[in-house]
């Protein structure tokens, strides 16, 4: 029965943020239980009937009318793993990030990090017994063993071209607010929509004067400054804007998107950012970590994790800390601490979830679903996966993706193109 081809499919939305782990998934599931696991992209359509897995890993699962509606569609007498790679929120992101579908509720199986956000599913529809607590999968990356294999220092300065004998420091941003990233402000919900206002005007301004602090760092200290934007920013958005404000581009400043953030935290001197959760990927690996903060949050945008961390709150406080190097005085594990305690256990949350994996494959029978019923309830827009119009559109779609044409094609959810490079997964990367 666990030869069955592909009998679990792990999809991918970011594969910076997801693809380690599903590919050690893959192998533990594999080596240790003899099942065939395929990871695919959110993105990659082609196939999916030929397969039928019992077991589908998502990498969110708020409402079935978003992009993974297809899988379930076609796959809807599978069992559906909810990962939740994201569960830490500002209050301003809550009302929106509620789970909205009766399927989601009810027919979904929903992995959550801490016993705080399984109250938070709760609390919002999601039957108690379709909850699994472990851990966050991906902080798991920072201790033993997998903290031993990552892309170092030597690696990354000879691929980009970076001096490796300065001092790096890395800059994960968080400005999805106004790049279009952050759905909670750019698709608020109705009661949501004055907030969202009041929070993408802070965070443009908060982007403008920060961006004058890094170009003023870089045109001063003999530093590398690499600006990572946010899976779903646009990079050439991101240069655009900062050219608009500093007008040039410093040669030592470099803005990457391409490969995952771990291999630059774990390379890198000392780490900054606005608010972005790498922050606390950062803590964990030790690393010196610094919030930017040129003006006080409103309280709408604060999270609990925000008081373990020092502040920048000035340019010179920027000043002093470059100049005297003293980042590495740095020892304060509070953030660490607090992460240990709420969200990255002691115990391997991979492995937990794999043995978890297994006892549910075990069991499941398939499980005959009205998803037309849901369709028709839940008014979704995204087309039903069948059909010849919508087969011969995705047979088109994958032609011009394999020509790097695809970005010519109209979408009612727009990707921007530079996103979507990242994200395809082949046999190679596996």
């Amino acid at each position: 029965m666990n030869n069955d081809k592909h009998s679990i499919v792990i999809l991918i939305e970011h594969k910076a943020r997801e693809f380690a782990v599903a590919c050690i998934i893959k192998m533990l599931l594999e080596t240790r239980y003899n099942y065939s696991v395929y990871i695919k992209s959110t993105r990659d359509r082609s196939n999916i009937n030929s397969i039928r897995p019992k077991i589908v890993l998502t990498p969110f699962f708020r409402t079935l009318n978003s992009i993974v509606f297809p899988f379930i569609y076609t796959w809807s007498d599978a069992k559906i793993i909810n990962l939740n790679y994201e569960q830490i929120f500002r209050p301003h992101q809550l009302t929106f990030r509620k789970p909205t579908s009766e399927f989601v509720k009810n027919e979904v199986t929903h992995l959550t990090w801490s016993e705080n956000y399984k109250q938070f599913l709760i609390d919002n529809g999601v039957n108690d017994k379709n909850i699994f607590v472990n851990g966050n999968l991906q902080y798991q990356l920072y201790k033993p063993p997998y903290n031993n294999l990552f892309l170092d220092k030597n690696y990354l300065s000879k691929k980009y071209d970076i001096n490796k004998n300065k001092p790096w420091v890395f800059f994960p941003e968080n400005y999805g607010a106004i790049f279009g990233g952050d759905k909670s402000v750019f698709k608020p919900v109705k009661q949501d929509k004055d907030i969202s206002l009041e929070v993408q005007l802070f965070v443009k301004n908060s982007y403008e004067e920060t961006m004058k602090w890094i170009h003023h760092i870089i045109s001063n200290f003999d530093i590398n400054l690499i600006i990572r934007p946010r899976p779903m920013t646009p990079t050439t958005d991101f240069v655009k804007y900062y050219k608009k404000i500093n007008k040039e581009l410093h040669p030592n400043l470099y803005f990457i998107k391409e490969g995952n953030a771990r291999d630059w935290i774990l390379s890198s001197d000392l780490i900054i950012s606005n608010y972005s959760t790498t922050l606390i990927e950062s803590a964990l690996s030790e690393k010196p970590t610094y919030m930017l903060q040129p003006f006080t949050l409103p309280k709408y945008m604060i999270s609990e994790w925000f008081e373990f961390l020092p502040k920048i709150k000035s340019l010179d406080n920027f000043e002093q800390l470059i100049q005297n190097q003293s980042f590495n005085n740095n020892k304060d594990l509070k953030l660490k601490k607090w992460a240990n305690k709420n969200i990255s256990p002691e115990y391997d949350v991979i492995e937990k979830l794999v043995d978890f994996i297994h006892q549910e494959s075990t069991t499941h029978k398939p499980i005959e679903r009205d998803i037309n019923k849901y369709y028709k309830n839940e008014n979704i827009i995204i087309p039903k996966p069948i059909g010849l119009n919508y087969h011969l559109r995705n047979f088109i779609v994958q032609i011009l993706r394999k020509s790097q044409l695809d970005r010519y094609i109209k979408r009612k959810h727009t990707i921007h193109p530079d996103n979507q490079k990242f994200n395809y997964i082949n046999d190679k990367d596996i």
